[in-house]
């Protein structure tokens, strides 16, 4: 049974025509459709909601960190004396101020919208980032406050690195 369907088979492929030649000049057409359609950037709406929730569930984390008991004044001394700011390795810095430049100056070639959205979503995030550094000058021995707080570097950096991979199809084409 088998072999009579594959010679069925075998003989409809070998009936259909060997060429077929396009029907007349089509790009005019599709041409036509590409311009006549707004291009949107899910990736980029996509990387500001998670942005965005990650900025939040940060927020929220620490909202209820610090509505718990009240610290220990042993850990208020300790927490004075230890610093919760941006590291100054010269390295990072560079680093950093390159990634954010880059940023910048890709940010500028999105449309306005999603540039106010994705600006919102760094915003959001940098505001995390220093509400768990507060948290954290109260709060040293949190291992989740630590982790937070590094969380929302990479957080940052996320982001500049997901709108210069967006816009690098429109810098190649420039």
């Amino acid at each position: 049974m088998n072999d009579r369907r594959q010679g069925s088979l075998d003989r409809l492929i070998a009936n259909l025509p060997k060429d077929i030649a396009p029907p007349g000049n089509l790009w005019p057409r599709v041409a036509a459709r590409l311009s006549s359609k707004t291009r949107h950037a899910p990736p980029m709406a996509l990387a500001a909601a998670i942005a965005m929730a990650a900025a939040g569930l940060a927020s929220l984390f620490t909202w209820a960190v610090l509505q718990g008991p009240s610290v220990p004044r042993v850990i208020q001394t300790v927490a004075a004396t230890t610093s919760f700011d941006e590291p100054r390795d010269p390295k990072y810095l560079l680093a950093r101020d390159s990634a954010a430049e880059t940023f910048r100056d890709r940010l500028a070639l999105l449309d306005p919208d999603t540039r106010a959205k994705i600006e919102s979503s760094l915003s959001v995030i940098q505001r995390a980032h220093e509400d768990i550094r507060k948290a954290l000058a109260a709060d040293p021995q949190s291992p989740v406050l630590e982790q937070l707080w590094e969380s929302t570097w990479h957080d940052e950096f996320d982001l500049y690195d997901r709108v210069v991979q967006a816009t690098q199809p429109a810098m190649t084409r420039i």
